[in-house]
């Protein structure tokens, strides 16, 4: 049975594709997935699934999960989209992975970045207090690994980025610098820290961003490791 990598989905629409070594993804709608909740499935699950030839072109069909994998992703509430989504682009070098109204998916490696207008995050607190009151990133410290820490930091002087704390070097080994986004979320820019037990690389490739979403046949109708 062929096997290979969901490569992106729509959960909205309800279909998705299948990157498989012969190359061109493979389309699936939800009904060709057997043995699993199609809203459960996230990108880099590992799939088998046998191909369905129809008038329409080739598809996945008896789409069963082999083995889920767990991603990390943070969602922020942010008040000006376009302004944070091209703050973590420029900065941070982040990717666009989808974009939809009042929220934008980001990527830099593993490490999965959603932006939410306030309307769409929920939180307890919103029902005591509305959003405007609330002090964004309070309590938050967000960290980015990097593998050339000298590099980094060239590029996000290079970007104008307001450097809080200076890049020096810390009393458990590493070395970072601090930087904070347009909405005040606090951000740690670090080398890698030496942990008795190492945390295994992702060998998983993110799908690269596509210029425009592909479209599904008619009838068929969204880490850096973290210490």
């Amino acid at each position: 049975m062929p096997q290979g990598t969901i490569a992106r989905l729509n959960h909205t629409r309800g279909f998705g594709f299948i990157n498989i070594p012969e190359g061109e993804d493979l389309f699936f709608h939800r009904t060709n997935v057997k043995g699993a909740v199609f809203s459960q499935l996230q990108a880099g699950d590992r799939v088998d699934y046998e191909i369905q030839y129809t008038a329409r072109g080739a598809r996945a069909d008896n789409v069963k999960l082999q083995k889920q994998t767990v991603r990390v992703q943070f969602n922020l509430a942010v008040q000006d989209m376009a302004q944070s989504a091209a703050f973590y682009v420029k900065a941070l070098g982040f990717e666009e992975l989808a974009k939809n109204p009042g929220h934008v998916l980001l990527h830099r490696d593993a490490f999965i970045l959603g932006l939410k207008t306030d309307d769409l995050l929920w939180h307890p607190a919103l029902k005591r207090h509305p959003p405007d009151n609330l002090a964004r990133g309070v309590g938050i410290e967000l960290v980015l690994e990097v593998s050339d820490i000298n590099h980094f930091h060239a590029q996000i002087q290079q970007a104008d980025v307001v450097i809080q704390e200076p890049l020096k070097e810390q009393p458990w080994g590493a070395e970072d610098f601090r930087i904070v986004d347009p909405d005040g979320y606090y951000w740690r820019i670090t080398t890698k820290r030496n942990l008795p037990v190492q945390i295994p690389e992702s060998d998983e490739q993110t799908p690269t961003p596509q210029a425009s979403e592909e479209k599904p046949p008619q009838d068929d109708a969204f880490i850096s490791h973290i210490p």
